[in-house]
C-alpha cells in the first residue's frame, strides 16, 4: 500500500504545515531569534542612555539658572512639578519620559530574560526530524515550493543545497536515549527501507506514511541492555574462577572494568561520576572474589592432611 495524504482538506501552505505539526509534534521546529531579542533590548538601553545624559545636562542648566526656581527643582518636587507654569518644563518632560520608558524597559527586560532562559533550554532539533520536515515541505502533499516567502528557507532546502538557520529549536524533541538505542533506531528504520521491507508494511492511519515506531526499538534495546548487564558480572566471576594465574586474573579484572565502562556509556548513557562509582564497586567485588578464592586454595591442602 502506498502512502496517502492524511490532511486532504487542509489548504496548502501555513494551514497544512500547522496541521502537520499538530499530528507530529516533533515537527514543531522554530527559530529562537536570540539576536533580534538582544538587539531590541540594546536599542531600549541605548535610548535610555541618551535620555539620561540629556536629563543630567538639563538638571545642571536649571541648577545654574539664577532666574526662576530652577535651582529648587533638585530639592523640591513641587517646584519641578509646577515648572511648566514658569515656562521651563523640559526637565519634567524628561523625567516623565524616562519614567515611562524605564518601566517598559524593566518589564520587557525581565520578561525577555525569563523567556530567553526558557527558550535556551529547548534543544536543537534532531537531524532526523529536521530532514523529515524538509521532505514534507517538498512533498506532493504540500506541492512543489508551496511556501514561497522568505521564511520558507528557515528549515533549509535540500533540493537547492540551502542550509537551515542556525538558531532552530524543537518544542517537543525526541526523548534522549543512550547512544546504542539511538543507533539501533536509526539503523532499523534505514534498513527497513533499504531492504525493501517497507513494501509489506501499511502506512500509519494518522501520519499517512510508512514508518516504524522508535518506542518499539527502545523496548528491544532495553531488554538487550538488561540481559547484558546481568551477564557481565556472571561472566567475570566464571572466568576468574577458571583462571589460576594471578597476573591473568588482574588482566581479566582490568578488561572487564573497561568493558563495563564502555557499556555504561554506550548502553546506559551514564554520567562520568556514575561510571567511576560503578566500575570502582565492580572492581572491588572482583578483588574480593579473587582474594577469597586464593585463601580457599591456600587452606585446602592443610585441611586435607588433617583428615
Amino acid at each position: 500500500m502506498t502512502t496517502f495524504d492524511p490532511l486532504p482538506d487542509v489548504v496548502i501552505g501555513y494551514p497544512k504545515l500547522a496541521a502537520k505539526i499538530e499530528i507530529l509534534p516533533e515537527a514543531a521546529i522554530y527559530r529562537r531569534y536570540g539576536a533580534l531579542n538582544a538587539q531590541d533590548l540594546l536599542y531600549q538601553q541605548a535610548e535610555l542612555t541618551y535620555l539620561e545624559q540629556e536629563l543630567r545636562a538639563q538638571q545642571r542648566l536649571d541648577h545654574d539658572d539664577q532666574k526662576g526656581h530652577g535651582r529648587s527643582y533638585a530639592t523640591n518636587w513641587i517646584w519641578l512639578k509646577n515648572s511648566k507654569a514658569e515656562g521651563n518644563g523640559r526637565q519634567l518632560d524628561l523625567v516623565l519620559e524616562i519614567r515611562e520608558k524605564l518601566a517598559k524597559y524593566n518589564l520587557h527586560k525581565d520578561e525577555a530574560v525569563i523567556k530567553q532562559a526558557k527558550i535556551l533550554k529547548y534543544p536543537e532539533p534532531t537531524a532526523w526530524d529536521l530532514q523529515h520536515l524538509q521532505d514534507y515541505l517538498g512533498s506532493k502533499e504540500m506541492g512543489t515550493r508551496a511556501m514561497v516567502g522568505e521564511d520558507s528557507l528557515i528549515w533549509g532546502l535540500k533540493s537547492q543545497d540551502i542550509s537551515h538557520k542556525p538558531d532552530l529549536v524543537a518544542l517537543r524533541p525526541r526523548a534522549k536515549k543512550d547512544a546504542f538505542s539511538m543507533w539501533a533506531t536509526e539503523s532499523t528504520i534505514f534498513n527497513i527501507f533499504k531492504c525493501g521491507c517497507y513494501k509489506f508494511m501499511k502506512p500509519s492511519p494518522v501520519h499517512g506514511a510508512i514508518g516504524y515506531e522508535d518506542s518499539t526499538v527502545y523496548r528491544v534495546t532495553y531488554w538487550f541492555t538488561s540481559i547484558l548487564a546481568s551477564l557481565i558480572p556472571i561472566a567475570s566471576i566464571v572466568i576468574l574462577y577458571r583462571v589460576q594465574s594471578m597476573a591473568a586474573r588482574l588482566g581479566i579484572i582490568a578488561a572487564f572494568n573497561v568493558l563495563l565502562s564502555v557499556c555504561l556509556m554506550g548502553f546506559a548513557g551514564a554520567k562520568r561520576s556514575e561510571v567511576f562509582a560503578i566500575t570502582a564497586a565492580f572492581a572491588a567485588v572482583q578483588v574480593v572474589f579473587v582474594s577469597a578464592d586464593k585463601s580457599t586454595a591456600t587452606c585446602t591442602p592443610y585441611g586435607s592432611n588433617s583428615v
